[in-house]
């Protein structure tokens, strides 16, 4: 009872000097993540900062310490993930990268088809933002027929925006494209040069188990596209749609003839050396030999060919859904379908991205890359992670 009473005084003496909340005195806002991920609206203003004044007159001031004043641009000094150099989350009111246009990622690949170059295919992964697209560049002997910007692929359409990069290790063209060449495409497709070998990026991948893959030291009909970005200061992750084509399937399953398709990254605080993050469940790479390979028809004499669980129909148009023109049965090639690789980085650091395809074990069958929809994410992830598109 005494204590009751002593309870009940401390109460009300609270009340009286209003160290409570009472219907004149609302509580303090309740901090809340980036993104109103806790269920609120995480709108520019909302204090982030423990002891952060929004109201501080001093506008060289960086409050937040994420680099940015109020008079450098920065609309909530008090939220580290809102400042100039942030990203807009589509669909998210806040306005993260204070331009005004809050959930707003602005496109720039509407003019792009038919051009070859290393910026426009950049632009077409949807990544043309002048604060973090930094440069982009071709490696090796990459032929220009083996690359080029396409607004649709068969009957595949763009994932974001109106165009997608399309990179070969033959024509990159569909059916419907005046390069195509129903006489060599896919199989036994094109030999782009007899003299451009080139060094293996990554000799000591090992393919999928079982299947006696040898890594040669050196590959054919190579091309690489590089692309380097700065991560925003909002940023600590990134995504990317990609589909994998290849007319080695099904004959050429677990042999040392497999065309590879590679996505590297280098960013200091994740992978200091070029790190492939495109994989299947077991982290094989991209291959016929590759898990997710499953837009494609079983061949009942192949017992690693049976894993194929949507019709070749779904690539129609884009070359890869005949069967071969010379020997080699009357099942086409395949897809992986479309995938999703998401990877973490850190705010505002470097990020170098190799986009590679190439042939492994001899010049000949074609395969190809269908890359878009790269984007920025603010989730934290601590590993790659590639998943089908369902």
């Amino acid at each position: 009872m005494r204590h009751l009473m002593s309870a009940l005084s401390i109460l009300v003496l609270a009340l009286v000097l209003g160290c409570g909340p009472t219907s004149s005195q609302p509580a303090a806002p309740k901090p809340h993540a980036p993104g109103g991920s806790d269920g609120s609206d995480a709108g520019a203003g909302t204090p982030a900062v423990p002891g952060c004044d929004p109201a501080d007159p001093d506008a060289n001031a960086d409050q937040d310490g994420d680099g940015y004043s109020i008079a450098q641009g920065d609309c909530d000094d008090c939220n580290p993930t809102v400042n100039p150099g942030a990203i807009q989350v589509p669909g998210d009111a806040t306005d993260y990268a204070c331009n005004g246009m809050p959930g707003v990622v602005a496109a720039c690949d509407g003019a792009l088809a038919g051009l070859r170059d290393a910026a426009s295919l950049a632009k077409a992964l949807d990544q043309c933002d002048p604060r973090f697209f930094l440069s982009a560049m071709l490696v090796g002997p990459s032929d220009a027929r083996a690359r080029k910007v396409v607004p649709r692929f068969g009957v595949l359409q763009p994932r974001g925006g109106q165009a997608m990069a399309l990179l070969s290790n033959g024509i990159a063209a569909d059916k419907s494209d005046a390069d195509f060449d129903a006489n060599v495409e896919e199989d036994p497709g094109t030999e782009l040069s007899v003299s451009n070998s080139y060094a293996n990026p990554l000799p000591a991948l090992v393919g999928a188990a079982g299947c006696s893959q040898s890594q040669p030291a050196t590959v054919n009909d190579y091309t690489e596209l590089v692309v380097k970005l700065k991560a925003p200061s909002n940023a600590n992750s990134f995504s990317f749609d990609f589909q994998f084509f290849s007319a080695e399937y099904p004959v050429w399953v677990c042999t040392e003839f497999n065309d590879e398709f590679l996505v590297l990254q280098e960013s200091a605080a994740e992978f200091a050396t070029p790190t492939n993050i495109a994989f299947d469940q077991q982290k094989n790479p991209v291959t016929v030999n590759n898990g997710f390979f499953a837009v494609c028809t079983n061949d009942p004499s192949k017992l690693e060919t049976q894993h194929c669980t949507h019709p070749v129909s779904g690539i129609s148009g884009t070359g890869f859904e005949d069967p071969p023109l010379g020997p080699g049965g009357s099942i086409p090639g395949g897809s992986t379908g479309w995938l999703t690789t998401t990877s973490p980085v850190s705010p505002g650091e470097s990020v170098t991205l190799h986009f590679i395809i190439f042939d492994e074990g001899d010049h000949v069958l074609d395969s190809a890359a269908l890359i878009d929809n790269f984007r920025w994410g603010v989730s934290v992830v601590q590993t790659p992670v590639t998943a089908p598109i369902q």
